[in-house]
């Protein structure tokens, strides 16, 4: 699989109200494995199989109570801050401010002005 660049997709978070179901009903489906993300952190891993270490994605609890499960794919951006700043002013929302994953890098989530809802990324180097 080749890297992602600036623009593309690169990563698919499943956010939903029962993360250990999430995990029996796609590992059944698709195969998939999965993996704590780390000591203390209440995130999962996806794996494409039984060698991969780096994952395609993530598994977490709805941080808010009563949304329905969710996708959401992350597109990696230069600048997060910047891109958050061109989205307000082209009409879109900010549904999760720009924060810093320890670790991972800065992330954002937002949406298009007709409400489709995406996250955003600048992976630490």
């Amino acid at each position: 699989m080749n890297t992602p660049k600036s623009g593309e997709f690169c990563w698919n978070e499943l956010v939903t109200s029962n993360v250990p179901a999430a995990k029996k009903f796609y590992s059944g489906l698709l195969g998939w494995k999965t993996k704590a993300f780390g000591k203390g952190i209440d995130y999962t891993i996806i794996l494409k199989g039984k060698t991969d270490k780096n994952g395609m994605g993530g598994m977490m609890k709805c941080p808010k109570p009563g949304l329905p499960a969710q996708w959401i794919p992350y597109i990696l951006v230069a600048d997060v801050d910047a891109t958050v700043k061109k989205t307000v002013k082209l009409h879109g929302k900010v549904y999760m401010p720009p924060s810093d994953v320890p670790t991972v890098g800065r992330i954002a989530v937002l949406s298009d002005p007709q409400g489709a809802a995406f996250g955003i990324i600048k992976p630490m180097m």
